[in-house]
């Protein structure tokens, strides 16, 4: 696993830690022309699905994205990095995504602030790692002032963190990082007491959310541990997501009904969730399954692959950056383990 992690290294930083996004169709030039959400969303789709990279045919360039910056942070990269994360804050504190995007619930334009860049470039910049308490005074207060402002969502007795600023919407796994990040136990209460009688969470509360997927649960289960203080939801949505997303080879599954693609961003997820809760063998033999069926010996992670068909775009916050991070908690562990 070292030898991948240093050539993975070499790899991005041969390209300056810069790369395409699944989700950067709308960098495009032609996006400017697209007439609504549903084209937005269409053409996004088109080039996050398309097993034919067209992003430079279509003007869209190489960036830095916080989130992926924060990562490979997160994963003891240095040089310049902190200081390429601080100069793509936003105005406001937050961090954004370099890219528009058109979600179900909402359009945010590029370099829009929102929950889950800052809570990464929060983490990252304090030292911190996924599933483990950070101090508050470690934590940067412009950022943390941005997400209480503008974040929080008040509806009588209840609150919660959404996504970005103007939004009420309500999703999980943002609500539950962000009240992780932030130390709010009545914000983490909000989704406790929607999870699943199966242990489960939708993926958000609105009609058209209701999924059930590896990562994003993944990510509650993390923001459950670094909280503290509801083992009991922790415990049921951890042996949910075990049973439910993983099969014994350590592939992963994408959708609690086995549906979708195999991604090797859920392998980078399971492999740092695995190792939160102390199942460092099950997060080897994920990591493995990744090296052997998703490494390709020019120094990246391919996207994804379903049967035979096999996405080899090279893609820097979503793949390669989260399987730089979790290959260095797995290494860390590792040696940890031997001394």
């Amino acid at each position: 696993m070292k030898e991948v992690l240093q050539r993975l290294h070499a790899y991005c930083a041969a390209q300056q830690w810069r790369g395409f996004d699944p989700y950067d169709g709308l960098l495009s030039p032609w996006a400017r022309w697209l007439p609504g959400k549903f084209a937005r969303q269409a053409w996004t789709q088109l080039h996050r699905r398309s097993p034919v990279n067209l992003r430079r045919l279509c003007g869209i360039r190489p960036t830095w994205n916080a989130k992926g910056l924060a990562l490979f942070i997160m994963g003891g990269a240095n040089g310049e990095l902190r200081e390429w994360l601080l100069g793509l804050r936003a105005r406001g504190g937050g961090w954004g995504y370099p890219f528009p995007w058109q979600s179900r619930a909402f359009y945010a334009p590029a370099g829009t602030p929102n929950l889950i860049c800052t809570y990464f470039a929060v983490k990252a910049l304090a030292g911190g790692h996924l599933g483990e308490p950070t101090a508050r005074e470690r934590l940067d207060e412009k950022a943390v002032q941005f997400v209480e402002r503008e974040l929080v969502v008040e509806r009588g007795s209840e609150r919660w963190i959404t996504y970005i600023p103007g939004s009420t919407t309500q999703v999980h796994n943002i609500n539950m990082l962000g009240a992780a990040l932030l130390g709010r136990p009545d914000c983490m209460e909000w989704s406790v007491k929607r999870q699943r009688p199966d242990g489960s969470w939708w993926y958000g509360e609105a009609s058209n959310q209701r999924w059930v997927d590896n990562f994003h649960t993944a990510y509650s289960l993390l923001a459950l541990r670094e909280q503290g203080g509801f083992e009991k939801a922790m415990e049921r949505g951890f042996d949910y997501w075990q049973r439910t997303f993983w099969k014994p080879n350590g592939e992963p599954l994408y959708h609690h009904d086995g549906s979708g693609p195999t991604d090797v961003h859920c392998s980078a997820v399971g492999v740092l969730t695995f190792l939160a809760f102390g199942e460092r063998g099950r997060a080897r033999k994920v990591a493995e399954w990744a090296v052997d069926n998703m490494w390709d010996e020019r120094g990246f992670f391919w996207y994804q692959r379903k049967g035979r068909r096999v996405n080899r775009i090279c893609y820097m916050r979503w793949t390669q950056a989260w399987m730089y991070y979790a290959l260095s908690r797995l290494v860390k562990s590792d040696e940890e383990a031997r001394a």
